[in-house]
């Protein structure tokens, strides 16, 4: 199978890339710059022999979202539809990478696929919005709705688990400090991306959360970090408005993966044992040593 990647250098783009060229696939990559072009007939002519779209690029950015919201709705909304647009001149499927963020707050529970979208943030409205262009653009493509990604190298800009490590490591009062009331379900990028090709060959469509097992709040993920780590260092509680914020980010991005089980598909293990996983991994090892 023939794919192409938007955002292949990212997170989960670079996790998707190596799982699907060790399963026999050959991968194309789209950056986002290529895209602002706004060339839409050499973007659609890069779509020759593709069997299958992945849209994993956008502008993740939450903060810089809700102060520049022209900026965040042309990258995550504009661009999307772009893509979408090139890929069904194709005949091409496509799957768009959202979040669990679209779900908003308005439920203390995890959240499932038919549950309402009331999203707060300029960040997860302008998914919301791409999520609705890209179903309305052929009604085979597929939307993932994930969050509280981790994995990839350890000197990645978007790596929160060496992120945190680092703040442990480097503490000069002997703590840090996490949100007690956020809560959502980290979800590790290879476990993702492998979710991803089983749904791409199933052909699935429509909406599907995709996270890994479990649920924990900023700071249960953090202590379980710094302790599978083997830092001495103190982890302590703090509420939400001790981290001053600019955006609204919901304390609820919990989510089950109803629709995949309904497939027949396995449940994704426990975030715990793939972050057990991941920091057993040779660069992990390495900035723990």
């Amino acid at each position: 199978m023939k794919l192409l990647i938007s955002g292949a250098s990212g997170l989960l783009g670079s996790a998707l890339v190596k799982l699907a060229t060790e399963q026999g696939h050959t991968c194309l990559s789209l950056d986002r710059e290529r895209l602002r072009t706004g060339d839409e007939a050499a973007l659609t002519s890069l779509l020759d022999g593709i069997v299958h779209v992945v849209h994993a690029a956008a502008n993740t950015n939450v903060e810089r979202c809700e102060t520049e919201p022209q900026i965040c709705y042309r990258d995550n909304v504009l661009l999307t539809e772009m893509l979408a647009g090139a890929a069904r001149r194709r005949g091409v499927p496509m799957t768009f990478i959202s979040s669990t963020g679209v779900y908003g707050a308005h439920k203390p529970e995890a959240y499932l696929e038919f549950d309402d979208t009331r999203p707060e943030t300029h960040h997860h409205k302008s998914k919301l919005q791409a999520e609705h262009l890209v179903l309305a653009a052929d009604w085979n493509n597929l939307v993932i709705r994930t969050g509280w990604l981790f994995g990839g190298s350890a000197d990645a800009a978007k790596n929160f688990v060496a992120k945190r490590i680092l703040e442990a490591q480097t503490a000069k009062e002997g703590f840090i400090a996490s949100n007690q009331q956020q809560r959502g379900c980290p979800t590790y990028v290879l476990d993702l991306a492998a979710r991803l090709l089983a749904l791409i060959t199933l052909k699935a469509r429509g909406v599907f959360n995709a996270v890994n097992e479990g649920s924990a709040s900023r700071f249960e993920y953090v202590q379980e970090i710094v302790g599978r780590a083997g830092l001495a260092v103190e982890v302590r509680p703090v509420a939400a408005s001790g981290f001053n914020r600019i955006a609204p980010v919901s304390d609820n991005e919990m989510a089950i993966n109803w629709r995949a089980g309904e497939l027949g598909l396995p449940p994704m293990r426990s975030w715990q044992a793939a972050l057990a996983d991941y920091l057993a991994s040779d660069g992990m090892r390495r900035m723990t040593a």
